[in-house]
């Protein structure tokens, strides 16, 4: 067998290709998840056996199927990817993961009291009673698990995972197909806070989705959006870490919320001020480059 496969497919069979692999890894992932449930004992909400879920869940249904798709249609899967060298001034992200706490804290807030209408309450319900649920996953993985293993498995290999699946994979594909790369941000952004499955978490996710796939698109590197997305995981972890252990009590769903106005939009402003001189910086690499 010669990789790539198919690539000299069109763009059609290569989208198919991509969600069968995706659909099978998500499916199979679930399974094996079930599987090691039979075979360890216990429930799935044992914490030796929600750790063994989340990481097939992130490797089988998240990271395989991206990594086997660029071996499939790429003669460079891991350049396509975004493996590559990490410029500079993309460690401003980084940065930029604290200075939006303010706003996204005030979008959390907006987004979290939302009120359904009468005739959608049992839907709000639900959706709430999900959130409710996913809250106290978090809780009892950090709570009774070591700092250490969730900062890998909720922070390092999430942020991997997805930003290999999402930014790598499902951005670059909708840049193609929509042949605007603004659109295609916009969109993957969207169906990366959709697939957390968390409506009043909905709205501030996507704005990270976006920041992270701005960087990659800027940077040209997958390193810089993960290293975003591992300290914004890593940050919840070390807040939910202190409040199970006893440290703190610190609401960590309305971290960093404010009332001052001018500390919002101050928030707001430095962001997306770093994000231009990002750009700006990008732009006079390639200009440096060509000149050379």
């Amino acid at each position: 067998m010669t990789f790539p496969i198919i690539k000299n497919a069109t763009f059609g069979t290569k989208l198919l290709t991509f969600m069968l692999l995706l659909i099978f890894g998500l499916v199979f992932s679930s399974v094996l998840g079930v599987l090691v449930t039979m075979i360890n004992g216990g429930s799935i909400t044992d914490i030796n056996n929600l750790q063994i879920a989340q990481v097939i869940s992130q490797i089988v249904g998240f990271l395989l199927p991206a990594v086997v798709y660029a071996m499939l249609v790429k003669e460079k899967p891991l350049n396509y990817l975004g493996f590559k060298n990490i410029p500079d001034w993309s460690l401003l992200g980084i940065v930029a993961m604290f200075t939006v706490i303010p706003f996204l804290s005030m979008v959390t807030d907006w987004n979290d009291s939302i009120v359904f209408p009468e005739s959608m309450r049992a839907i709000e319900e639900q959706l709430r009673g999900i959130q409710e649920k996913s809250e106290e996953i978090i809780k009892m993985f950090i709570g009774q698990g070591s700092l250490f293993s969730s900062l890998v498995i909720i922070a390092a290999l999430a942020a991997i995972s997805e930003e290999l699946l999402f930014r790598s994979v499902i951005q670059k594909a909708l840049i193609k197909l929509f042949k605007n790369t603004h659109v295609a941000i916009i969109v993957t952004a969207l169906v990366f806070s959709a697939f957390h499955g968390d409506f009043f978490g909905f709205f501030p996710r996507f704005i990270l989705g976006m920041m992270l796939g701005y960087m990659f698109w800027m940077s040209g590197s997958i390193f810089p959006s993960m290293l975003m997305h591992f300290v914004n995981n890593a940050t919840i972890v070390m807040l939910y870490y202190l409040n199970t252990r006893g440290f703190s009590d610190i609401d960590v769903e309305h971290f960093g919320s404010t009332d001052n106005v001018a500390i919002i939009i101050l928030s707001l402003i430095t962001t997306v001020a770093i994000f231009i001189t990002c750009y700006r910086l990008n732009n006079k690499r390639h200009f440096d480059r060509s000149e050379a």
